[in-house]
């Protein structure tokens, strides 16, 4: 026994070596995941975050209420429409990025 371990001693080492890197690569380097069995039991359970992050936004919405006072305002009609109107222009190339002549 002592003759194996005398004769594989560098090799032993080495894997000492890089089990002990393992373990510590292990500890310090990977993400700190927060016991995921906890956040597993609460998406079954009832609704995620995101879910509840969403219906919280769309009762705030519900919640709005708007004043159209604005709209009968003597100002808001006074208001003239100065928009143009937008001219067909002519249409180029099927693929720009094709060849010339195909």
């Amino acid at each position: 026994m002592i003759n194996i371990i005398k004769r594989y001693k560098n090799s032993l080492i080495v894997v000492a070596v890089v089990l002990v890197a393992f373990v510590v690569y292990g500890i310090f380097f990977t993400p700190d995941r927060s016991n995921p069995l906890t956040v597993e039991r609460t998406v079954r359970a009832g609704q995620s975050a995101v879910e509840q992050e969403l219906i919280g936004l769309l009762l705030e919405l519900r919640s709005i209420t708007l004043d159209t006072d604005v709209f009968d305002d003597a100002r808001f009609r006074s208001l003239e429409d100065f928009s143009q109107q937008i001219v067909a222009e002519p249409v180029g190339r099927e693929n720009p990025f094709a060849p010339i002549g195909q």
